[in-house]
């Protein structure tokens, strides 16, 4: 008997934790899923749409299963009515037909809301919707080693847009300028909408720092609780930097590391997890310098409608 695809329903819930569970289980930076944390963290937000999770069912089991998610642009933080997002696709290895006629539910889902004309394959366009603090610290992005999920985005016509580096780091005490100011706050998430949700469950941090009365940088950190919980140690994890670019190359983004790094140690975080895509060879260098190191690649795709 082949597969049925269904769209979600709770019944299938241990089921769908077990098939993520069991295909995720080598990895040390992905938290294992129970009934709850799915709940919690997954279902519950507010773009969650069990018409969009799709389930590869077989003799009344779930053998494989995708999400999806509306998606949005690039440095943006709504919805874009024309951006979608597969935002996770998990099957056995050996079964690469339960991933075809999974993303294939999936592009049909899509296509026939009539107004989607890119659709990403678990990737940092997509959002970061459902994983975060989950799979790979704050910026999940398909990890690079799952040869099959990626297989399978490829010959269903998606194309490499995106590869990264997750790099990992342990806290220590550090000598920073003190020259600058630095400013701590938290993210402000006060309004309803897509950050928000992303970082359900979590409480992210950003660090300003300033030379004089001129902003020149910034580093976004967050305590990750699950990922700590599974490690059984502190992790935090680095979710962007920036500098402002009449100030680059003044040692102004390694400050904000030697900063970060020793405000961590004083609090107890015992390993910073960060991800940046390969190309940006400035941030990697930043991170080397600063004693990370890599510890996993990873993969991002795109689709493009043709009618568009």
């Amino acid at each position: 008997m082949g597969c049925n695809i269904v769209s979600y329903d709770e019944s299938y819930l241990e089921d769908l934790v077990a098939v993520f569970n069991r295909e995720t289980a080598d990895d040390p930076f992905v938290v294992p899923l129970t009934p709850a944390l799915f709940t919690d963290q997954i279902s519950s937000k507010l773009y969650f749409a069990a018409e969009g999770c799709f389930l590869a069912v077989e003799n009344g089991r779930v053998t494989g299963f995708a999400l999806t998610a509306p998606g949005i642009a690039r440095g943006e933080a709504t919805v874009r009515a024309d951006v979608g997002s597969v935002d996770g696709l998990f099957f056995p290895r050996e079964r690469l037909e339960i991933g075809d006629a999974l993303l294939d539910q999936c592009l049909a889902y899509f296509e026939g809301q009539g107004t989607v004309k890119t659709v990403y394959g678990f990737a940092s366009f997509g959002g970061y919707p459902y994983w975060r603090g989950i799979y790979c610290g704050p910026e999940p992005v398909c990890l690079s080693h799952y040869t099959h999920v990626w297989v399978t985005f490829m010959a269903r016509g998606f194309t490499h847009h995106q590869q990264s580096l997750n790099y990992l780091g342990t806290p220590e005490p550090r000598t920073y300028r003190t020259d600058l100011v630095y400013e701590e706050t938290d993210l402000d998430l006060s309004s309803e909408g897509w950050e928000r949700e992303t970082w359900k469950g979590h409480r992210p941090k950003m660090i300003r720092t300033m030379l004089g009365n001129e902003p020149v940088g910034r580093i976004g950190y967050v305590d990750l609780p699950y990922l700590s919980d599974y490690r059984g140690k502190p992790v935090g994890g680095i979710y962007t930097m920036g500098v402002e670019e009449r100030f680059r190359r003044h040692g102004i983004a390694t400050a904000l590391i030697h900063y970060l790094f020793n405000l961590a140690y004083e609090r107890g975080i015992e390993e910073i997890l960060v991800g940046t895509t390969v190309e940006n060879t400035a941030a990697r260098r930043t991170y080397e310098k600063g004693g990370m190191r890599p510890v996993a690649f990873r993969t991002g795709t795109m689709y493009r409608f043709r009618d568009y």
